[in-house]
């Protein structure tokens, strides 16, 4: 009982210490994102700081596997480096008492990341979801009649003389000057509104109407007259209209989930359930990489293995995931052969850590 708590203890200390590193690094990345976005007008600068938190929610539980992956190997080479687990074993314990407390760490973590995965995350792909395309929204939406509306720092001006305010709002009467680098564009148009075409490509959709090109680099100056023309919607609001028409499978809930036959949404419960399962795995690999030399400095090396195994082992998940997306997988099956490989493999290796760790091909050749 002492063994287990003392163990348990210096491991949820470490992996507090790695978390917050983890954390804080994350947010910087985030936050950098969020302002580099906000400053091309892709988002409204008051959504920055719910921007960076609901992606730092997205990716909470790869950092809690990682934190935990990290914290084990270190608190177990510790152990073997200062020769304290030499102590336990010569007080009758052996190398596989570390799973216990092992355990008592990881079930509720995995608990934890499956109460994310399966409320929280999809929750926070909705919120980010909504950020990402409310600006854009409101952009069109906010335009009133008769009033000139600029965006993106005054490279875009919006004028209508009538709205028709919905999800997919429709325009009557538009008139649209967008600066580029090397030239002006000034559109006007009778009618327009958001449409995707037959490769999937979203447009905010112009018809009958006049354009004017001034391209002032090489005194340049053109004008036609159009029945359709269409604006990508990526560049112009940021709007994926069929977001706004079709609820993507990142977003469902996870009932929502099982209740859908179809192979995408069958893949991302997959990439759910993974995300949660594939810390069980990586911990019992960690009791092996945790495994050091008395007195060596070898704590580094087993942590970049358990890091690279980590690396090769989510990219089998993203494989198994679009597998099952295309249907060339069913859903058994790529739990089965991913991870349950992943089981297989961190089993024999705990087996051999066990059992064999001190045979090496000499001894095998000399008693033949």
């Amino acid at each position: 009982m002492i063994f287990q708590r003392s163990i348990l203890r210096e491991k949820i200390a470490v992996s507090a210490v790695i978390l917050f590193t983890l954390l804080t690094i994350m947010l910087v990345l985030f936050l950098v994102r969020g302002l580099r976005e906000a400053a091309g007008g892709a988002i409204a600068v008051d959504g920055v700081l719910q921007l960076m938190l609901i992606t730092t929610l997205r990716y909470f539980p790869l950092v809690v596997v990682v934190t935990v992956i990290i914290g084990m190997i270190m608190t177990i080479a510790r152990l073997y480096q200062d020769s304290e687990m030499a102590v336990w074993q010569a007080s009758g314990l052996s190398n596989l008492s570390l799973l216990r407390p092992v355990m008592m760490l990881v079930i509720p973590m995995f608990l934890f990341l499956l109460f994310m995965n399966a409320v929280l995350t999809p929750w926070g792909n909705q919120q980010l979801a909504q950020t990402r395309n409310q600006s854009g929204i409101d952009e069109l939406n906010l335009i009133q009649p008769g009033a000139f509306r600029t965006a993106q720092n005054g490279q875009r001006v919006f004028f209508v003389d009538e709205v028709v305010k919905s999800n997919s709002p429709e325009f009557r009467n538009v008139f649209v000057l967008q600066k580029m680098k090397t030239e002006t564009l000034l559109v006007t148009a009778q009618r327009a509104k958001l449409d995707n075409t037959f490769d999937d490509r979203t447009f905010l959709v112009l018809e009958n109407g006049l354009q004017y090109q001034d391209k002032f680099s090489e005194d340049y100056f053109q004008s036609m007259r159009y029945g359709r023309y269409g604006f990508s919607i990526d560049e112009f609001t940021g709007i994926k209209s069929r977001d706004l028409a079709e609820k993507p499978v990142a977003l469902m809930t996870t009932h929502e989930l099982l209740d859908n036959t179809k192979a995408p949404a069958k893949a991302e419960f997959y990439r759910r359930f993974s995300d949660s399962f594939m810390i069980v795995p990586m911990a019992l690999l960690a009791l092996v990489l945790g495994y050091v030399r008395p007195r060596g400095n070898t704590r580094a090396l087993g942590v970049m293995m358990g890091l690279l195994v980590f690396m090769i082992y989510l990219n089998f998940i993203k494989l198994g995931e679009s597998r099952v997306s295309s249907g060339r997988w069913s859903l058994a099956q790529a739990m089965g052969l991913v991870h349950g490989s992943m089981m297989v493999f961190s089993l024999l290796a705990l087996w051999y850590r066990q059992n064999a760790w001190r045979f090496s091909f000499s001894q095998l050749l000399h008693r033949r």
